[in-house]
Formats: C-alpha cells, structure tokens, sequence
C-alpha cells in the first residue's frame, strides 16, 4: 500500500476486529504492554500558551519520504503558529497492528496517512471520520481532480471521503524512446503497435527483450493494466456481483499478455518483482514497461529523460479503460479532539502550496487542478501521459475493490502461485481466470449481503 516502494507496491494486510484483536492479544500476554505503548504515542493536546498538538502517524516511512513529509508539516506549522504536528513513524510491516490496537484501547492519534487498501478495515471499525462535508464547506471540491475524488470515494466501502485526494498514481507504459527511435518506430499508440514493437525489438541472443512481466510480487496490478484495458473491460464486477475476471475478451486479452512470455520476456521474468523490472529496464534488457508514473524518476535517473517515453494503456475495442488510478493522502482519527485543526492540515495538502510541495516531491499526480498545470507536472512524460489519457472524452475508469476485505489476500497471495503455473504452461489462462472470478464473486456477494 514492501520492497522499496510507492504505494501501488503495497497492500496493507487485513485488520482484525476490535475484540479479536484484543482476545488474541490477551492469549499472547500482550495486550497491556501494546496499549502502554500506544497511549505513549497516540493523542492529541493542548499547550498552555494555547497551542493544539496533533499527531500523525505515517505508514509509509522511507527515509526521503519521510523527511519531505516533515518538512510539508513544518510548511504548515510556520502559516499556523497556533497548532504543532508530531510526527511519528510505524514499521511497514506492522503498522496495521499497532493502528488497531490504537483503536481498541482508544488511543489513536489525530493523523494518518492510511493507504486505499486500507480503508475498508479502518471504515469497518468506525475509526476515520468522514470529509466530504468539509471538503464542500471549505469550498475546496471544485478545486479537485474530479477523477481523483471520484476514485478515493470508490475505495471505500460506504463511498465516502476518508483520504483526502491530495495526490494519485496512475498506470503508463514506458518504452525507450531510443531504441524506439533507432528501429525506426513510433511510440506505440495501439495495442498492435505494441505487440508489434514487443516482437521487433527483442534479441533474446543479446539478452534484449521487448518487454519486462512482472511474474513475481505484486503481478496483480500490471495483470490488470495489461489486460483490462485491451479487452475494454471497465468494470470489475458485474450488476448480479459475479467478477468480470472471467469475461470471454478477459481471458482472450490474458492469452496474448502470456503469449509475451518467455518469447518478447527473459524467461527469469517468472519471479519479477517491481524492482527487478525496473533494473532490468534501466540495465537495457527491455524495451517495455507497465507500470506506474511512480516509477518515472527510477528511469530516468538510470537513462535520461531523453531516452524515457510514457503511453496510457491503449484505447480497447468500446474505448479507453484507464487504470491505476490509487489515491494517496491523509486521513482524520473519528476520536480526536482536535477536529478542526486537523482538517486544517488535510486542507493545506490539497490547497496549491502544500499540494504542489507534496505531490513534487512524492512524485505523483496532484489533487489540486491548477497545480497540475505546472511546469514541472506538465514536462514529466509520465504525468502527461496520464493526464492527456484522462482528459478524453468517454475515457472510463477501472475502479478495483479496496473495499473487500479479502481482496489483499485474493489478488496477492492466493492468486500469485496460480499465476506463475500459467506463466509455465501448466494452468491454462481460462482455468486461472475462472477460479481467480469465483474467489473474487463470493466475497463480493458476501460483502453485499452483509451490507445490504
């Protein structure tokens, strides 16, 4: 929500119930230890001088992250004299944890950064407090991508605004605009164009190949960037809740993604995760990449700017599916005591100076629509790609669903093995795509019953 990564690279793990945590905690002789720890950290106050002290708790704590971050807080700390933030960090691999045990013991802080896929757990529990009639009273909404609203309130599963739309990924296609150049071809505009370029610029001999599959971790996101769009396919479900995983032009459009393999691939794309692509498109061995415009400055600080061209999935036989579109923002505590002056902080994320900081430095798109009018937003490939491929008339969205609680554990442990045999030739794409839809179908179905 992991290796190295933006947020596309990671989905945070399945939260336990309040009183599940707690029984479980209680067996294992921790659960006091775990909340003296948390109370530590968690709350908010108020100083003598009347200063208001929020915290923040922040989910994804790589070092350069970490110390743009501050510096945002230190931004909005110097126009709010009266309100200081408390930074404070949580493990990757446990943040999830400790959030919830937060919650049990009615600790938590003022702020966090939750991801998507994080949503439905913390929104089960009652734990985030609904923005859109903040969003509406500060008369910040007009001022929002409506695609990037559009997209944080689908991942939720009541539909409400629990992330404030500050920035978003989306998915492109990069290639070597100069490999591209010397072959004597056009950057790729259709799904022919790249199946063509895939075949022409491979040279297995040399250790050249004309696109990099990701077969490993996190296969699930370029699965669907790959597919999806070429089948023109804009929903995951459909209207009875049956997954559309096993569509007739879903398992024709897999068939070609897995025709690549081995063949426009290097075979040791079985196991690629998202840093073995990345190498091996910057190392020269592939032509062609899915991926996210997260990755846009690993390329081009391996190859130059120059050398860097981003598409948007190709238009599909009804039109263009867009995909990975993942909001990335900030969220508010239900228990905090200083509402207000968090809000103020979540509007200062989306207003053009706190917004343009962020989303620069992160590396995605900005939330804030004059922001995405600016320099350095409009000369990355990659962000231009994206929004040129929003901005067509008739483009669709594919919204995937963060909100089922066993989506994380479907699409990245359950379905990753199942994936590798088909890369192998030993399950066919229809039988994978048939099982992978039944799984995702009966917890659909079970959701919908269990929320009317």
């Amino acid at each position: 929500m992991t290796r190295q990564h933006h947020p596309a690279e990671v989905l945070g793990p399945n939260a336990l119930s309040r009183r599940g945590f707690i029984r479980t905690a209680a067996r294992a002789g921790v659960a006091m230890g775990l909340a003296s720890a948390v109370s530590a950290c968690g709350g908010s106050g108020g100083g003598s001088d009347g200063t208001v002290t929020l915290q923040l708790w922040d989910t994804d704590t790589r070092p350069e992250r970490t110390a743009n971050l501050k510096k945002l807080i230190s931004m909005f700390e110097a126009k709010n004299p009266g309100i200081r933030i408390n930074y404070l960090g949580l493990p990757t691999d446990q943040y999830m944890q400790k959030i919830n045990t937060a919650i049990a013991t009615r600790s938590t802080p003022d702020l966090l950064t939750p991801k998507a896929s994080d949503l439905a757990a913390l929104v089960a529990q009652n734990a985030l407090a609904p923005l859109d009639e903040r969003l509406k009273k500060a008369g910040l909404e007009p001022q929002i991508s409506e695609q990037m609203l559009k997209s944080t309130q689908a991942a939720a599963p009541d539909g409400k605004l629990y992330l404030t739309p500050t920035t978003s990924l989306a998915d492109v296609i990069y290639y070597r605009a100069d490999w591209f150049q010397e072959a004597g071809l056009k950057p790729p505009a259709t799904w022919a164009d790249f199946d063509a370029a895939a075949s022409r610029l491979t040279n297995a001999s040399s250790g050249r190949f004309g696109y990099t599959l990701r077969g490993g971790n996190g296969f699930f996101s370029q699965f669907v960037q790959m597919v999806y769009p070429r089948a023109g396919v804009s929903t995951f479900f459909r209207e009875d809740g049956s997954s559309t995983l096993d569509d007739p032009a879903i398992i024709a459009a897999c068939e070609k993604y897995v025709a690549l393999f081995g063949k426009q691939t290097a075979r040791s794309d079985l196991t690629a995760d998202f840093k073995t692509m990345v190498a091996q498109f910057g190392n020269g061995g592939a032509a062609m990449l899915s991926h996210s415009i997260g990755s846009y400055p690993n390329h081009v600080a391996a190859l130059g700017a120059e050398k860097v061209g981003a598409v948007a999935p190709f238009p599909g036989p009804d039109g263009q599916v867009l995909t990975g579109w993942m909001t990335t923002g900030f969220g508010m505590f239900q228990a905090s005591e200083h509402q207000e002056e968090a809000w103020k902080f979540l509007a200062y994320t989306m207003e053009p100076e706190g917004n343009s900081f962020w989303a620069q430095k992160s590396g995605y798109l900005p939330g804030n629509k004059t922001v995405a009018k600016e320099q350095w937003v409009t000369e990355n490939a990659a962000m231009k790609a994206a929004l040129d491929a929003a901005a067509k008339p008739g483009v669709v969205t594919l919204e995937l669903p963060y909100y089922l609680p066993e989506f994380t554990s479907i699409t990245v442990t359950d379905l990753l093995p199942e994936w590798q045999k088909v890369l192998q030739g030993s399950l066919t794409s229809r039988d994978f795509l048939t099982a992978a839809a039944a799984a995702l179908t009966t917890a659909k179905r079970k959701y919908d019953k269990e929320h009317g």
